[in-house]
């Protein structure tokens, strides 16, 4: 871990090789010795395939996770299609709050306050390319948690985002800003809402 003058707000743990395999637990120390800093964890492929147990001190400590529904369901070693129970799985195994995203049938969030389902946003012209679309996602919906905004909203703004980021190529070359993001919130469709699941 690297030295910080003072701890972070968040530490987001996302795609490492089987190289850092030792890493995890290390980021799992410091955020259990420093409570001030919460962990946004998005497992990719190899932790995915290292499984739970292996990890679990790192599920334990994370305030924020993500996954899509077919990764949910190897994580929990299930055939569930139910997305509510499968967020319920991953909150099971320590995370806070739960990501699981549903391609083009949008996504979903589960905390203590309840779990929301988001539609998809409308996207303004066809896709340019998809690369960046989940970090948008969740990097926008970590941002505006922390900002305080209620769980379902903080997602349908990272929706909004990765609506953006998907009409230019690469990850970040049409990434919005937060004045970006509130304006096409402010103008969003009627239908582009949280619903209660």
């Amino acid at each position: 871990m690297p030295q910080f003058e003072k701890p972070p707000k968040y530490i987001y743990l996302t795609s490492l090789g089987e190289s850092a395999k030792e890493f995890h637990h290390e980021v799992a120390a410091y955020v259990r010795e420093h409570p001030e800093t919460k962990l946004a964890f998005q497992p990719g492929t190899f932790q995915i395939k290292l499984g739970a147990e292996e990890l679990k001190d790192v599920y334990a400590v994370t305030e924020i996770f993500f996954c899509n529904k077919e990764e949910a369901q190897i994580i929990l070693k299930t055939k569930e299609e139910d997305v509510k129970k499968l967020m319920e799985g991953i909150r099971a195994l320590g995370p806070k709050t739960v990501v699981v995203t549903d391609g083009p049938n949008g996504s979903n969030i589960l905390d203590d306050t309840g779990a929301w389902h988001v539609p998809m946003y409308p996207d303004p012209a066809p896709p340019v390319s998809r690369t960046g679309a989940g970090d948008a996602t969740a990097s926008t919906t970590v941002s505006f948690i922390h900002l305080g905004v209620p769980v379902g909203e903080a997602l349908l703004r990272g929706m909004i985002n990765a609506a953006s980021v998907v009409q230019g190529v690469g990850a970040q070359t049409k990434l919005l800003t937060r004045a970006e993001i509130e304006d096409w919130y402010a103008k969003r469709p009627a239908d582009f809402q949280a619903a209660q699941l």
